[in-house]
């Protein structure tokens, strides 16, 4: 297993008694006043978090997305560079024509007209006209990619392959196809791809296989452990294209023989298609060189930037939100926002700020995704970028502060008995043997969610999947050496 180290902002919130408050100070995203009333007291308090950038050299990369490319970030100049695993899927009990329908070659072979992969572009960044480099080397079926193995994105693709075994095929690409005219590549209709040329004998190996044993073409998994393993997709050469692969497939073309609507023999040209599609493994890797100053801790901001590239670690100010007299009292919402710096650069490839962002307790970083889980606002929460506030707010993570303020008790063995300086005392000492217990990591994701309208045509969305964002974002944040992110507390008490 390889392990390494989100249109509009919901102002909602959880609490005794609560309603939104929201205006053009954008402290105030997210914020919530509790009403008083002859039980229970109120108050509120505001407290600095400090923050910093850390690099991720790896994410779990368990998504369908491949990307392709290389490109260098025009505001930070970090490169990026995106290489894939790519399996292929084989309907059930797939068949070609009967043997004796087949053409041949002088040799007695199957003839075969050709084979290649066509990879299909569903978007890209950078110059559309750059030309790239790319090498496609043919996996080992000694060497599976498996599906049950959390791989993660700083894999080495030559654990998958054997050096001068399989089949290899190298080219020359650009997103845009130079030999059709604007006319067909700018419709919305048309798919952009390139292919790449495999040889006539790998196709007759793919054919022969089948005629060997059908069964290895019964299913996926027979077919990737004794026909094709997938195939490792390496960029090359070039900088400045990144494309996000829709799929690809592996193709191989052949003539048989058949009969018309008289009755008559006629040959006509045949094919067999397989796709990398959900049901297989896509694995994308990334190799990133970031700049030194993007991780200097004199910066008054930090960083979130993907594909696994940085993250911004948040060290909640739990112990003075706690503090003396705090101590005992219910916390009913605690806020904080994130805003965002513009890009000091202007042009057309600057990378976008991501959409969503999750909040997740740095302990948990990893598991987090390898469990599939969702963010459960208690532990874990998702914030979605407002453009009109330049910002994101997670709205409110008191059970959160709830949840370390037990965790540290327990683990410290404070009781109700305790007076402050007591806590404190055994406060340090758990502390120290637990360095991370109140920090938090911010990770750009892509969140998937459903839409469902009920009776009355109100929209519902649902969050259905939280992954590692793959794609090219980046965005400064506000805070570092700054001071500039605050966390908004109420609290209520019951009155004396």
């Amino acid at each position: 297993m390889y392990r390494r180290y989100l249109s509009a902002i919901i102002l909602t919130m959880t609490a005794m008694t609560a309603f939104v408050a929201c205006d053009d100070d954008t402290a105030a995203i997210g914020t919530g006043i509790m009403p008083g009333n002859d039980n229970v007291a109120t108050s509120q308090s505001t407290y600095v978090i400090k923050s910093r950038t850390i690099a991720a050299d790896s994410v779990l990369a368990n998504s369908n997305d491949s990307y392709l490319g290389c490109v260098i970030d025009p505001e930070t100049r970090a490169k990026t560079t995106s290489n894939f695993l790519a399996q292929y899927y084989v309907l059930e009990n797939t068949r070609f024509p009967e043997r004796d329908k087949l053409l041949n070659e002088a040799n007695g072979d199957i003839r075969v007209d050709s084979c290649d992969v066509r990879v299909y572009i569903k978007s890209y960044y950078g110059d559309s006209l750059q030309t790239m480099r790319l090498r496609v080397q043919e996996l080992d079926t000694n060497k599976i990619v498996k599906e049950y193995i959390p791989y993660y994105s700083n894999l080495d693709a030559a654990d998958f392959y054997t050096p001068g075994i399989g089949t290899t095929a190298s080219m020359a690409y650009a997103v845009k196809d130079l030999t059709r005219p604007d006319s067909i590549t700018e419709n919305a209709g048309y798919y952009r791809s390139f292919i790449v040329r495999l040889p006539k004998e790998f196709g007759l190996r793919l054919m022969n296989k089948y005629f060997e044993n059908p069964a290895f073409y019964s299913n996926a998994y027979q077919f990737i452990h004794h026909v094709c393993p997938g195939f490792y997709f390496e960029t090359q050469g070039g900088v400045g294209s990144m494309i996000e692969v829709q799929t690809s497939t592996l193709n191989v073309y052949f003539p048989y023989h058949t009969t018309n609507e008289a009755g008559n023999d006629t040959i006509v040209d045949g094919i067999q298609r397989m796709a990398a599609t959900g049901e297989v493994i896509q694995q994308t890797i990334i190799d990133n060189e970031i700049p030194s100053e993007m991780l200097s801790p004199d910066n008054d901001y930090t960083y979130v930037k993907s594909p696994a590239g940085l993250f911004t670690e948040l060290e909640l100010p739990v112990s003075e939100v706690l503090a003396g007299e705090h101590y005992n009292d219910t916390i009913n919402s605690a806020t904080v926002t994130l805003q965002r710096y513009n890009n000091s650069t202007a042009g057309d490839n600057n990378l976008p700020a991501p959409t969503d962002l999750l909040m997740v307790r740095k302990a948990d970083l990893f598991s987090f995704f390898e469990k599939n889980s969702l963010p459960n606002t208690a532990d874990s929460f998702v914030a979605t970028f407002s453009e009109n506030y330049n910002a994101y707010a997670f709205t409110n993570i008191s059970r959160l502060i709830t949840i370390i303020k037990k965790e540290r008790d327990e683990g410290a063995g404070v009781t109700q008995q305790d007076d402050e300086v007591a806590r404190q005392q055994k406060y340090a000492v758990w502390e120290q043997a637990n360095p991370d217990w109140n920090k938090v990591v911010i990770v750009p994701i892509k969140a998937i969610y459903t839409t469902s309208t009920n009776y009355y045509g109100q929209a519902t969305k649902t969050l259905l999947s939280v992954k590692n964002q793959m794609g090219m974002y980046s965005t400064r944040l506000k805070g570092g050496q700054s001071g500039l992110i605050k966390m908004d507390v109420v609290y209520s008490r019951f009155a004396n």
